[in-house]
């Protein structure tokens, strides 16, 4: 691994077993209103069985559970982990790399992959992986869901006459100096967690990397439930993707 792909990754990866992060992942329990949603509407009925990748605390995972699937949950953060554990311990939970699941092909007939967590994956290559391994661990006509950063609409999500919006937007942007990583689209985010380096390409790049591992997209929404593309582009900060295996 060379320097600044450790660097990157302990850096990513170390903001989740901050107490800040343990926090902010315990404060909510079951899955978001479009979450919830796109998952009645397009994953198949319970029981099923789903993978919940980058599941953190389990938010999504007991949500999963209170709706009659089997899902499993995984992350690479033992400190969520455990949390997850002790919140619910009906819930199987393992502590495992995204870009090398563990499981046998066509285990499962759905996957999640929530709060764009895929976009903590570095690089590039690391991220397409990840892909890959979810479509191998699908079955035939399994769905996946996942959501990712989009910077344009980051910039303009207020409309274009929104000053506070462009204030925030600037902000965000002036914390891209001397950020080289801003020309693979890995943007530059704090919190009280520390800095990561977040994949943040308009949604045409997540959708172009999904058909490239055999994926076809079924649907793509803004994280308000907006369906038109331009607008997605333009004004939607964080962006949904349904993904099928053919």
């Amino acid at each position: 691994m060379n320097a600044r792909l450790e660097n990157v990754t302990r850096q990513n990866l170390a903001n989740y077993d901050t107490a800040w992060s343990v926090g902010e992942y315990t404060r909510e329990e079951g899955l978001r209103p479009l979450e919830a949603a796109l998952i009645e509407e397009f994953f198949p009925h319970p029981p099923a069985a789903v993978l919940d990748v980058g599941c953190g605390a389990g938010r999504t995972t007991i949500g999963l559970a209170n709706r009659g699937y089997h899902p499993i949950g995984i992350d690479l953060s033992e400190v969520l982990l455990g949390k997850a554990r002790a919140r619910y311990p009906r819930v199987e939970f393992c502590v495992m790399d995204a870009t090398r699941l563990n499981f046998t092909d066509g285990s499962f007939a759905s996957a999640l992959f929530s709060y764009n967590g895929i976009d903590c994956v570095y690089p590039l290559a690391a991220r397409t992986r990840c892909l890959r391994e979810v479509f191998r661990v699908l079955r035939p006509g399994g769905v996946f869901l996942l959501s990712s950063h989009n910077v344009i609409g980051a910039v303009f999500s207020g409309g274009y006459w929104y000053l506070r919006g462009y204030w925030n937007a600037t902000k965000m942007l002036a914390r891209q100096w001397k950020n080289s990583l801003v020309w693979e689209w890995y943007l530059r985010y704090d919190d009280g967690g520390g800095s990561q380096y977040l994949y943040s390409a308009p949604p045409s790049y997540t959708v172009r990397q999904l058909e490239a591992v055999g994926f076809s997209i079924v649907a793509v929404r803004g994280m308000t439930g907006e369906c038109h593309p331009a607008a997605i582009r333009m004004h939607q900060q964080h962006v949904h993707f349904v993904a099928r295996k053919p």
